[in-house]
């Protein structure tokens, strides 16, 4: 359960990412697909956990991945079906983490070029790729194809 721990973890940084996507439309609906998909992730697995949330860490102050750090001190006894959660919910985070990574890796020099004089935040370089989807690499496409291809499952 050590690395399931570590992958929620970075649920909040996924989610920061893809909640900062802004201005752009379509931009704004392939992050808003993602960012609805993985908060529903999360919704099944405070539903899956709720009784074992509530009898091994009920006197723990949710927030900032005590929770889970509580639920992993306790894994020899939650519920199959907490832990089954637990490593979907691991899975989808690693998936879109790991997608975000790529494209970043395979779109720098789009981003460091044509993309290179954009401010970022507010989703403005990812849609400064997208609109300069044409002229980019193979391997910057293929990235950003895989994350439209994520928010479309």
């Amino acid at each position: 359960m050590n690395i399931t721990v570590k992958l929620l973890a970075k649920l909040a940084l996924v989610l920061l990412v893809i909640s900062s996507v802004g201005s752009v439309s379509a931009q704004t609906d392939m992050a808003k697909t993602i960012l609805e998909k993985l908060t529903a992730r999360v919704a099944k697995l405070e539903s899956a956990c709720a009784k074992d949330i509530k009898k091994y860490c009920r006197t723990v102050t949710p927030g900032e991945g005590r929770m889970i750090y509580c639920m992993e001190a306790h894994e020899d006894k939650i519920s199959t079906k907490c832990a089954f959660e637990l490593g979907e919910a691991a899975t989808s985070v690693q998936t879109a983490a790991d997608a975000l990574k790529d494209a970043v890796i395979a779109c720098k020099a789009e981003i460091s070029g044509v993309c290179g004089k954009i401010v970022p935040g507010q989703g403005r370089i990812a849609a400064c790729l997208l609109s300069n989807k044409s002229t980019a690499s193979a391997g910057c496409v293929e990235a950003i194809q895989k994350i439209e291809s994520m928010a479309a499952q």
